[in-house]
């Protein structure tokens, strides 16, 4: 079996007139490596996506992400980066994302493009079975993704919140616990009421979120 461990990027927008748009696509494979099953990378997918409502990426999102624009103004609008990524995707696989958002945001994006969404299936969100497993006296707050890294002793690699470098921590991690993980199948396309919200939590639950970062950029600064 393979599995996708993969994440996204969005814009960055304090203006209410513009929802936060993908900009960046990574993924990784995993998959087992020799005849005793040991998982490990095989493969690896990154693209960079050009926003279609506003092309100009905003002082947040390129201080956020360290994505600059050029590097969007080269890349592919929503539609043929997500085919790309399809294309790339093996026939029987799970895909595994830190967190509900991702998922969410692929299928906003997909109905606003008219993509299809049955690529969208066995999609597993590792961090909470994660989180439970990790965090100490139970507890309902979810760990981010560096947060783990470090429980479990293993060191990020790159940047954060560039979508390559999040897959691949993501995948030492979806390695380490893959014993005790509990993966479902299902399919975007036969799911009822898919229509997505995608929520940034500022509370003091989620200070080890990554997107909690996200959500103090989107803060109103005082005048």
């Amino acid at each position: 079996m393979n599995y996708i461990i993969y994440d996204l990027e969005f814009t960055v927008s304090r203006s209410t007139r513009y929802s936060s748009e993908i900009i960046d696509i990574g993924a990784v494979k995993v998959a087992p490596m020799d005849d005793e099953g040991k998982l490990g990378v095989v493969d690896s997918f990154h693209t960079y996506v050009r926003p279609s409502n506003k092309s100009v990426l905003s002082t947040d999102t390129i201080q956020f992400t360290g994505i600059t624009q050029k590097d969007i103004d080269a890349a592919p609008l929503f539609p043929e980066a997500v085919q790309q990524f399809i294309e790339w995707l093996p026939d029987t696989y799970y895909l595994c994302s830190w967190g509900p958002d991702d998922k969410s945001k692929f299928l906003s994006h997909c109905r606003t493009h008219q993509v299809k969404v049955d690529w969208i299936r066995n999609h597993n969100d590792i961090q909470k079975q994660i989180s439970r497993a990790l965090r100490k006296e139970g507890g309902s707050r979810q760990l981010g993704l560096s947060q783990a890294l470090t429980m479990c002793g293993i060191p990020f690699d790159g940047t954060q919140h560039r979508a390559l470098d999040d897959a691949i921590n993501t995948a030492k991690i979806f390695i380490h616990h893959f014993e005790h993980l509990k993966l479902a199948e299902n399919s975007a396309a036969d799911e009822e009421g898919t229509k997505s919200k995608l929520v940034y939590s500022s509370g003091d639950d989620d200070k080890h979120n990554p997107f909690g970062d996200l959500a103090n950029l989107l803060r109103p600064s005082d005048s």
